[in-house]
């Protein structure tokens, strides 16, 4: 079980709030997120988790409602994201990008979610940035345009002008939307291992680790310092001969809350004329940069939709919104190459033993069930179509839900490849649909594979084979020495695998522990009582007294957590920390 980031924790609640009115406003909003999960349909979620002994009576009387309750779950869910407000929008998002997770129409429904905010008011604008940088607007920018470019959860954005003369955007963070997402996130993730722990099939897909990795990517994007270093990241990755950028950052004008770029006079990819040769030249653009990005720097934009790539007169493509980027290791480059190498042969044993490499197997895995789904799979893709013509989405989730089927996990940096990978192909069928990818693909993959198969890297890789081998052989001795000495001493053991009977003994063992334990906590309250009622105070120390009585508050305690919680599995203090979080 995944733990979070003690640092991303919500301990700025305010100077002034106590323990108490953090846990009061935990309380309030808790039961109105419950409330409006009831009240588009999933109360029967809720029922089946330990929430249900709380808040059975909300439930009862939120589905008592219809109107929200229409459509299919995939268009409530996302009407319930939107209906809970930024963070569970940017949740919705995040999720969208999880293929791996999520069936296909989920991701569609999700992929709608639009951030939806009020324009913040230029004073509370101006304020946010002196805070920042330290000095008032008129000093820090020659010109300041008050009516913004575009609002959105977390930020909104301003045109100005530096005392330098450069045109700048500048991105200023919503005031207190960090302090509002912080306590929504601990709200999140609590009620995700509570689900977790209530309901069985949640488990497979882990939803507390899920939460997790998403506050850290929604913390790097209220940090606005970590955008600043993705745009220099991606610049130093700039190739002069080609007709494509990013804004350059000011990092002397930027900070945690603000971030200042440079302008770029253009326009969305959205109104290109379908099929014209400046689709064609934009979409030849895109492609080679992608492919750059994955396949040999290792670091791409994680969402490139039309409206986060611009245009301008003189052909020349912008790519703007960094928040969200994706990077891959050398070793992860070359078996996405070997997995495209493979699905353009259709050689669904190499799919399999690449998905096997790339990902977490939860448990065993049937590698020849694998390969024979793998195989049904191209054959009901690739019927009657060649490898360009397949589309990347149908492709990626048949695959993915082969993946799932097995209990393979993928990597995170996986996840956004495939949503980035079926978001640029949306862009080139909008575009231009006639273009040839593998036209503009093969030469980054003949490229990769002379450089894995030249005379020096097939030599390191040989040295490093042969020493793997070396060590192996070099422990074999010992290893069958070892082997026959226990043998011959009797300490070779053979254990059958007998998984119901083996929960028998820690059953029994939970149960007498649970009796024990109630039988003392009735003990110490029937003394509790006498004591309270009966005793001599002059005769029995106060001391005596209290130490009963808080015995047998923490025996009923634990007792009440080990019901709701402990399912039948030993219950320990950090199951229940977890849910102690400040």
């Amino acid at each position: 079980m995944s733990e979070r980031n003690p640092s991303v924790t919500s301990s700025q609640s305010g100077p002034q709030a106590s323990l108490f009115d953090v846990a009061a406003r935990d309380i309030a909003r808790l039961k109105a997120v419950i409330s409006v999960v009831s009240r588009h349909g999933f109360g029967e979620v809720l029922q089946r988790s330990p929430l249900s002994k709380f808040v059975i009576g909300k439930l009862q009387d939120a589905e008592t409602g219809t109107a929200a309750k229409a459509g299919p779950p995939a268009v409530r869910l996302r009407r319930l994201f939107e209906d809970l407000g930024p963070t569970y929008i940017k949740f919705g998002q995040i999720l969208s990008m999880r293929p791996d997770l999520l069936p296909r129409s989920y991701i569609e429904a999700l992929e709608e979610l639009q951030d939806q905010a009020p324009v913040v008011p230029i004073a509370d604008v101006k304020a946010t940035i002196e805070r920042g940088l330290g000095r008032p607007v008129e000093q820090l920018f020659a010109s300041f345009d008050e009516a913004p470019l575009a609002t959105a959860s977390i930020g909104q954005t301003h045109r100005a002008r530096t005392h330098e003369g450069v045109e700048v955007v500048v991105k200023v963070q919503r005031p207190g939307i960090e302090q509002v997402m912080r306590g929504d996130l601990d709200l999140l993730y609590m009620v995700a291992k509570l689900l977790e722990v209530g309901i069985e099939e949640l488990q497979l897909i882990r939803p507390a680790e899920t939460v997790a990795q998403f506050e850290k990517a929604l913390v790097r994007e209220l940090d606005f310092t970590e955008e600043l270093r993705n745009l220099q990241t991606a610049r130093s990755y700039l190739q002069p001969d080609r007709a494509l950028t990013m804004p350059e950052p000011f990092p002397e004008l930027s900070c945690r809350t603000v971030l200042t770029m440079e302008f770029f006079a253009g326009h969305s990819l959205r109104k290109l004329t379908p099929q014209s040769d400046i689709a064609k030249h934009a979409v030849s653009e895109i492609m080679q940069s992608a492919l750059q990005q994955v396949l040999i720097d290792g670091f791409f934009h994680g969402d490139p939709h039309m409206g986060n790539i611009l245009i301008n007169e003189n052909k020349q493509i912008c790519l703007i919104d960094y928040g969200l980027v994706g990077r891959l290791s050398k070793e992860q480059q070359r078996e996405i190459v070997t997995l495209l190498i493979a699905l353009s042969t259709k050689d669904a044993s190499a799919i399999a033993y690449a998905l096997l490499r790339m990902g977490h197997p939860h448990e065993r895995v049937n590698i020849a069930a694998l390969k024979a789904e793998i195989k049904k799979i191209m054959d009901q893709v690739f019927s009657s179509k060649s490898f360009a013509d397949v589309e990347t989405e149908e492709l990626a989730a048949s695959i993915l839900e082969a993946s799932q089927r097995f209990k393979i996990g993928l990597a995170p940096e996986y996840a956004i490849l495939i949503k980035a990978a079926t978001t640029l192909e949306g862009v080139v069928r909008s575009l231009y649909p006639d273009i040839d990818v593998m036209d503009i693909a093969t030469p980054f993959l003949q490229k990769l594979m002379s450089q894995r198969f030249t005379p020096e890297q097939l030599m390191s890789d040989s040295v490093s084979g042969l020493l793997g081998l070396t060590s192996i052989f070099k422990q074999l001795p010992s290893q069958f020495e070892q082997i026959m000495h226990d043998a011959e001493t009797g300490n070779i053991r053979v254990r059958a695998i007998t998984p119901g009977l083996d929960l028998v003994a820690p059953m029994l063992h939970q149960l007498a522990g649970r009796l024990t334990l109630t039988v003392f906590a009735a003990t110490m309250t029937l003394v509790s009582v006498l004591l309270l009622s009966f005793a001599d105070p002059q005769r029995v120390s106060s001391w005596v007294t209290f130490l009963v009585v808080f015995a047998a508050l923490v025996s009923w305690t634990w007792l009440s957590f080990w019901h709701l919680f402990g399912r039948g599995k030993p219950m320990r203090i950090g199951k229940i920390m977890q849910f102690v979080r400040r």
